[in-house]
């Protein structure tokens, strides 16, 4: 039986922060590497379909793999296989054979991710979850401020190309970090399915993938308020994944600002990040998950809106600030809850299947606003988007007190029942 130790959060800690300041270089280089090479919006936003394309296609079999298999070792792995395509990328001699890299490791962060989720839920107690939570934003935030000012800093002195190497170093030096971490977060699993797994012919795994998502799809029948919030949250990170696709294009044809004021925004928006994870590490512990959760949201869409109705890079910065602010707040409410109220034993088969709706949806919002942009404007893509965004983090609020109301009268309920 494991024993929390403290030592074990500080390494996995260090391995998220390592690995978004190297997120943060990419995708910054990325981005200004397409639109340099092509000049063209929808360019761009192939890049942010290839992320959702490559989440459908994995989310069929990952839940399997993830409450299945050991899942440090799977992350270690993961990592390993993303450094090596992206220190590649820049070496590659087409604009097709980067789209085709680019899917690969959005392949890899598509498994990455329900395997880190489940191994969080295995690792840290129940108790801490709220707490851990509100660490990990602050270790995002610090990641926010420090990898666009890395990325502006190796503009300045490189390429967007060198950048990109950072990145792939960055997760060489995550995979080290997750070595030190205790073996958890794979479920025993009965002998008649270790036998499938090992000898078992397509049939049999195709038997396996089609009972998984009957209990994912009979969890979800018995549990309509957890579906309910993971819905309209990730409807209104859908929209975010499409106005981010459009950020650059905003930026440098609406706004008019250069590569080193993109830079520049970037880290005045994580320092606002870092301040709002700074605070709620503060507060976490007396404000609601749901509360962190329904005001966060629709103060982070609040935040996309001003900057959508924005004509000047200051007006820009300040709906920048907002959301990032807030975000820390909506994160570490939705994320609690996730780990709350789904078992471990089925948390990544769930978030897997469900991932699957949600990459259709979201390749299909990039697609429209991206296509909008091209054929109307930027700017009134952006605006659309972000209005639309808002009116889900509105239906997600008003969800969120509902549910607040609920297990107050509850909680009354029993407090009478006992006296």
């Amino acid at each position: 039986m494991y024993t929390f130790k403290k030592r074990h959060a500080h390494f996995l800690l260090s391995s998220i922060g390592i690995s978004h300041i190297g997120d943060w270089i990419y995708l910054i280089a990325i981005n200004l590497m397409i639109l340099h090479m092509t000049g063209s919006p929808a360019a761009v936003g192939l890049l942010y379909i290839l992320r959702p394309i490559a989440t459908m296609i994995t989310a069929g079999f990952a839940g399997s793999l993830v409450d299945r298999w050991n899942t440090r070792n799977m992350m270690i792995w993961l990592d390993l296989f993303r450094a090596l395509l992206i220190l590649a990328v820049p070496f590659l001699p087409s604009l097709p054979l980067i789209y085709i890299f680019v899917f690969l490791i959005s392949m890899a962060s598509s498994l990455f991710e329900p395997a880190s989720l489940s191994y969080t839920v295995s690792f840290i107690p129940a108790a801490l979850r709220k707490k851990y939570n509100a660490w990990v934003s602050l270790t995002q935030s610090g990641a926010y401020v420090i990898g666009p000012a890395a990325a502006g800093g190796l503009f300045a002195i490189s390429s967007s190309e060198t950048a990109i190497m950072v990145n792939g170093i960055s997760f060489l030096m995550s995979a080290l970090l997750l070595t030190g971490l205790p073996k958890l977060g794979a479920v025993s699993t009965p002998d008649h399915e270790k036998a499938e797994q090992s000898h078992g012919h397509r049939s049999e795994k195709w038997r396996m993938l089609k009972k998984d998502w009957s209990v994912v799809w009979q969890f979800s029948k018995t549990h309509v308020k957890v579906i309910i919030i993971y819905g309209l949250f990730h409807g209104i990170m859908i929209m975010a994944a499409a106005l981010d696709s459009l950020e650059v294009s905003f930026l440098t044809q609406v706004i008019h600002s250069s590569d080193s004021q993109y830079s520049m925004l970037l880290s005045i928006t994580g320092i606002s990040f870092l301040l709002g994870s700074f605070i709620q590490t503060r507060m976490v512990d007396r404000l609601h998950t749901m509360t962190l959760l329904g005001y966060g949201a629709l103060l982070f869409s609040t935040g996309y809106v001003i900057y959508s109705f924005s004509h000047h890079l200051v007006v820009t910065g300040v709906g920048f600030v907002i959301l990032s602010f807030f975000q820390a707040f909506m994160n570490t409410g939705y994320y609690t809850y996730i780990q709350n109220e789904i078992p471990v034993s089925m948390i990544g088969r769930v978030t897997s299947v469900y991932s699957f709706i949600q990459s259709l949806l979201e390749m299909v919002m990039i697609w429209l606003f991206s296509r909008f942009a091209e054929l109307i404007d930027v700017k009134t893509a952006v605006v659309s988007a972000s209005s639309l965004q808002w009116m889900v983090a509105v239906v997600l609020l008003v969800y969120c007190i509902y549910f607040m109301l609920l297990e107050r009268r509850k909680l009354d309920s029993t407090s009478r029942v006992i006296q």
